[in-house]
């Protein structure tokens, strides 16, 4: 039975699905509170590493003075959602190093303290927990990497573009499923409040969302619902998939407390050259600098790309869904909540690798804080690009 208020839309030209269901049965999730900023550095900014061709994982095929480098970056806009997924293959290029090394020998250095860096050495861990690892990076305060300023939500929404043939799609894929696999563990342990892990619905307009729709296999995620949307203005016509929320703020300082507790060992050290990392004592280093990946290993494929965030508290504790997928004419904007804040983002400045807010920076935050408030005020329309 199709309701009144579809009828309604359906009077004002809002375009809805075949079926015209109201996605959460009549009931209506609060909107951000718009007017409510963290306390504390509401006004964010982050330099994403995106790599031309996609992520570099791969075994280096000459040694560095006899060491083996294996390289893992270039993941930007999507870091947070293959960590778990490219840890595991790293963890198996490394299994078939471990037999050349004589036993006394087998040490491994990760570099970076990002999402990636800990990933890799919490699979590296618990794969071998008598395997020697630290952990070195120029900043150790995780507060300081990218990933801590991530929305953290499970989308490898900007680095699937660069996965475009059948064969590059199905590594993406075989990534993306690994990811999975990692991250449902940890949903299913009984610790997923300790690493900020939590099974979302994310809403967006009723229009083709290629990540999702084109980037990710349905196994992963599945199909959206489509339907009425669940908020008070914001209710014409979307989809509903189901992914996670991986909480940087809260996973990345937890893995490097189990990290420690694994006698895990973190040095600050600064790289600038392959003559720095040949320094090191261990035989086979993992690659994790990201974006600094640029200039230590000479990839000119790794492209900064700067985006903002503005951060909202949570108000309400049904604010536990994501919105993202951009307005009607395409604008990015997305709201993200998580567990005690809601994140709003919509910004890409590719080649710039500022950290500094700037006044020309103040008027992207409230670009972003309009166009969240007209997407959520039913006018999806009306968002704007400058």
């Amino acid at each position: 039975m199709i309701s009144r208020r579809s009828l309604v839309l359906a009077g004002a030209g809002v375009a809805l699905p075949a079926f015209a269901a109201q996605l959460r049965k009549g009931e209506v999730l609060p909107d951000p509170s718009f007017d409510t900023l963290r306390e504390t550095s509401p006004f964010v900014v982050g330099v994403r590493p995106h790599r031309t061709g996609g992520v570099r994982l791969e075994l280096q095929a000459e040694p560095l003075a006899g060491k083996h480098v294996i390289h893992n970056y270039g993941h930007g806009g999507g870091g947070i959602t293959l960590s778990w997924g490219c840890a595991s293959v790293v963890k198996d290029l490394v299994e078939g190093l471990l037999p050349k090394l004589d036993k006394e020998n087998r040490s491994i250095a990760v570099l970076g303290t990002g999402v990636i860096g800990l990933t890799v050495a919490t699979e590296l861990k618990r794969a071998w927990p008598e395997l020697s690892v630290s952990v070195y990076a120029k900043e150790l305060a995780v507060s300081s990497t990218t990933s801590f300023v991530a929305g953290g939500q499970f989308e490898p929404s900007g680095i699937f573009a660069e996965y475009v043939t059948p064969e590059a799609k199905a590594v993406l894929a075989t990534w993306l499923r690994r990811a999975k696999t990692r991250i449902v563990e940890l949903q299913n342990s009984g610790n997923r409040l300790l690493y900020g892990v939590a099974e979302r619905k994310n809403y967006t307009l009723d229009q083709v969302i290629k990540a999702f729709d084109e980037g990710t296999p349905e196994d992963v995620v599945a199909k959206p619902r489509r339907g009425l949307l669940p908020f008070k203005s914001l209710n014409g016509a979307g989809r509903e998939y189901s992914n996670w929320l991986m909480n940087p703020t809260i996973l990345l300082p937890k893995l490097v407390e189990d990290l420690k507790a694994k006698n895990v060992t973190f040095e600050q050290r600064q790289f600038d050259t392959p003559a720095d990392v040949a320094a090191l004592k261990e035989r086979i280093v993992i690659n994790c600098t990201g974006l600094g990946a640029k200039t230590l290993f000479s990839d000119d494929k790794v492209i900064p790309q700067r985006g903002h965030l503005v951060v909202l508290q949570k108000t309400d504790p049904k604010q536990f869904y994501f919105f993202s997928g951009g307005c009607s004419n395409r604008v990015t904007s997305y709201a993200f909540c998580r567990q005690d804040d809601v994140v709003l983002g919509g910004s890409v400045q590719a080649g710039n690798d500022s950290l500094s807010i700037g006044e020309a920076d103040q008027a992207v935050f409230q670009r972003i804080l309009s166009n969240s408030r007209l997407l959520f005020g039913g006018k999806p329309k009306a968002c704007v690009w400058e």
